[in-house]
């Protein structure tokens, strides 16, 4: 039986996609079709997990936020046969996203699915990243009124960091559950799922990238690709529960 859900928090909690759109509309200034932008926002989206997995599964590959964002753009660019990509307009567009993410806020919808799962299940936040930056956003989202602090594991604080199980097995021990009683949900096949299911969490795959799974011997126990199927899988969750 399910008794806790646990959550990441980027592009799980809030969607990244509003100013990733708005900072490459003026940044290039291409005037995409609207399912052409939202294709070049996946393909990017796609290629950071990638690299971020890769860095977090070997500690010699060290790449800057900048070399980060170029290596994305530089694909995404190319897949889209887009021209005039840059050193120098890259880093332009990459401070304007991080401007733009400031007023990030939680998806639709998602306020009255956590008042009812914190009536019927411990909730938890697992998230790579510093205590300063991570809880910075916590407070932006106004999480804090469904998970205290106690509840929130951050990599500084487990000092080891997605996709490492260990993470995992640290909030088992916080909530005395074991891990076939908890669910995560999370953005990422390679830093969310696999580290999860290595675990033995249930796991719920938010694949709104439509990523690939690299690896046919771990399959995610459920896979929604939009903000209303995790709403509703959520919601159908609490109602299981009496």
């Amino acid at each position: 039986m399910i008794k806790a859900i646990v959550f990441d928090i980027d592009d799980t909690l809030y969607d990244k996609q509003p100013p990733f759109e708005r900072a490459f509309e003026q940044t290039f200034h291409f005037n995409l079709p609207a399912d052409e932008l939202s294709n070049v926002f996946s393909n990017y989206t796609q290629q950071e997990q990638l690299v971020i997995a890769k860095m977090n599964a070997d500690s010699t590959i060290v790449l800057s936020k900048d070399e980060i964002n170029f290596h994305c753009l530089h694909h995404t660019f190319k897949k889209f046969q887009l021209p005039g990509l840059t050193q120098s307009n890259a880093h332009k567009f990459l401070g304007t996203f991080e401007e733009f993410s400031q007023s990030i806020q939680l998806s639709d919808g998602f306020t009255t699915v956590l008042n009812t799962l914190v009536t019927k299940f411990k909730l938890g936040i697992i998230t790579n990243g510093t205590n300063e930056f991570q809880l910075a956003k916590i407070m932006k989202l106004k999480l804090h009124h469904w998970f205290s602090r106690d509840q929130i594991i951050t990599s500084e604080d487990a000092k080891v960091k997605k996709p490492d199980p260990m993470i995992f097995t640290l909030m088992n021990r916080k909530f005395n559950l074991r891990g076939n009683e908890m669910i995560y949900v999370g953005s990422s096949y390679l830093d969310d799922i696999v580290p999860a299911k290595k675990a033995g969490w249930q796991t719920v795959w938010y694949n709104n990238h439509n990523s690939s799974i690299s690896d046919p011997n771990i399959i995610p126990d459920q896979t929604v690709r939009n903000p209303g199927e995790l709403r509703d899988l959520l919601l159908d969750l609490a109602a299981q529960v009496d």
